[in-house]
């Protein structure tokens, strides 16, 4: 599909796999994603066993705008608003506070969330169609390298999804860089495509984990 203009019906046919608590595979702005409802747990056990992804680690939610953060999130700190501003849409995860039931499946037990608002459109067409934040990780097996072609992740997750949204190659190709805003100050948990450096021009001091 055109990454710029999707075709409207593949992504209602992937919003609704996804209301129906299946797994879909589509591009982002850094790799490819595998997604499904974040308020459906048997759905987010689901990724866990098609990736083989330990359970104490956490996935994260896929926004279709910045303004979802207010409706779920109760409070984020000023570092964590400047780096939305600054960097989303973008290669950015932002990992917040949390502890509402309702993420609970994606928490895996931690008092933590991470959100992104990925720089592409299909994501955020998908989730915006679905009508809630898509629980999130990299398209691959755990312990293999993050896609960045549809067909990367089909070698890997042929049969164990119900859609793969072909766009392209993803324009970035590297993970996104995760910091933690839970801490003070702020805390690096994964080096990405955001530099540090750029981080740290907007931010100020940011430790490394």
């Amino acid at each position: 599909m055109d990454p710029q203009e999707p075709d409207p019906g593949a992504i209602q046919r992937a919003a609704e796999v996804v209301r129906e608590g299946g797994l879909v595979v589509l591009p982002t702005d850094t790799v490819y994603g595998l997604v499904c409802d974040s308020s459906q747990p048997a759905a987010v056990e689901r990724i866990y066993r098609v990736k083989g992804r330990p359970r104490d680690l956490p996935l994260a939610l896929l926004l279709h705008d910045m303004a979802q953060v207010s409706t779920m999130i109760e409070e984020v700190p000023e570092a964590g608003v400047r780096a939305m501003q600054q960097f989303w849409p973008g290669p950015l995860t932002i990992v917040v506070r949390d502890e509402s039931p309702r993420t609970a499946a994606v928490r895996a037990g931690k008092d933590t969330i991470g959100l992104r608002l990925p720089a592409h459109v299909v994501p955020r067409l998908v989730a915006d169609r679905a009508g809630r934040p898509l629980a999130s990780t990299s398209a691959n097996r755990s312990g293999r390298p993050a896609p960045t072609t549809a067909e990367q992740a089909l070698d890997q997750l042929a049969g164990l999804v119900q859609v793969v949204l072909d766009a392209g190659p993803t324009p970035v190709g590297q993970e996104s860089t995760v910091v933690s805003f839970a801490a003070r100050p702020p805390v690096i948990l994964r080096e990405g495509a955001l530099s540090v450096q750029r981080l740290r021009e907007v931010l100020g001091e940011l430790r490394a984990n």
